[in-house]
């Protein structure tokens, strides 16, 4: 893969990450236009994620050391246990279970979707489903969230694995839909992406030996969706506080028009 291809890539990852706009779908349909293939390589998928991953470390490096020193000082202390910290880092666990059973159990099928014409009519779901997101909701701290709020997010970010529904969308509007506020439902959907990625990143290692690619383009990759990944994400809470989640749907909905007619017409 050529260099400025792979960065190409990583700047759509990066910016379709964390705006809810489907970066599965926006890989694909990259790919499409710019006239690379109908679809695209695992490892794509992996090495620009790897980018993202390390943005939302760095982004929301406050609430993952909270979770995991909250996690670690749970085991020892019921006090601990009482504390934001710990419940923040065991509903991220408990809603990354029912994500990791979804993706590996239905991911040969998955990957069969990397291709427009299912991609767009994704991207039309995932529109409808932004569309009627509510704005707002009371549950302001992890602790007021219950389990079964986790599971049914962890539930829509597995969903998020057909190429065209926005893993952010989807589970920041699953979070918002059980009551979450505009603050912490993409702050609890970015840290399951953070548990998932990690898992499929090393799942992925194999990928990269197979592909035989050379380290410029993987670089290129990884740095390219880090940069904007990073803007992506504190453009997107800047959007939630202002309630403004909604107004991608029309956009989702004329890029898979667009791309629908060219697919029925060539």
């Amino acid at each position: 893969m050529p260099l400025s291809q792979a960065i190409i890539l990583g700047i759509v990852q990066g910016l379709t990450e964390f705006l809810p706009v489907s970066s599965s779908g926006h890989l694909v349909l990259a790919n499409y236009y710019l006239g690379w293939g109908d679809s695209l390589p695992l490892y794509v998928d992996i090495a620009t994620n790897t980018g993202t991953l390390l943005a939302v470390l760095v982004a929301l490096r406050q609430d993952v050391w909270r979770a995991l020193s909250g996690f670690f000082a749970g085991l020892r202390s019921a006090q601990a246990r009482r504390q934001e910290g710990w419940a923040l880092a065991v509903l991220v666990m408990l809603g990354s279970i029912p994500t990791a059973l979804i993706g590996l159990g239905l991911r040969s099928v998955f990957e069969g979707l990397n291709a427009p014409l299912p991609v767009s009519l994704a991207l039309i779901v995932t529109g409808f489903v932004l569309w009627f997101t509510p704005k707002q909701g009371p549950k302001d701290t992890a602790r007021k969230l219950s389990k079964v709020d986790a599971i049914i997010g962890g539930i829509a970010q597995g969903l998020a694995v057909i190429p065209g529904i926005s893993r952010s969308g989807i589970t920041i509007a699953t979070m918002l839909w059980r009551g979450s506020s505009a603050d912490l439902a993409p702050r609890f959907s970015f840290l399951m992406y953070l548990v998932v990625s990690t898992g499929v990143a090393f799942l992925g290692i194999g990928e990269f030996r197979e592909a035989e690619l050379k380290l410029a383009p993987l670089i290129g990759m990884t740095v390219a969706s880090f940069i904007t990944g990073y803007i992506a994400l504190l453009w997107l809470f800047a959007i939630l506080r202002r309630g403004q989640f909604r107004w991608f749907a029309p956009y989702l909905w004329f890029i898979a028009t667009i791309t629908l007619l060219r697919v029925f017409l060539t």
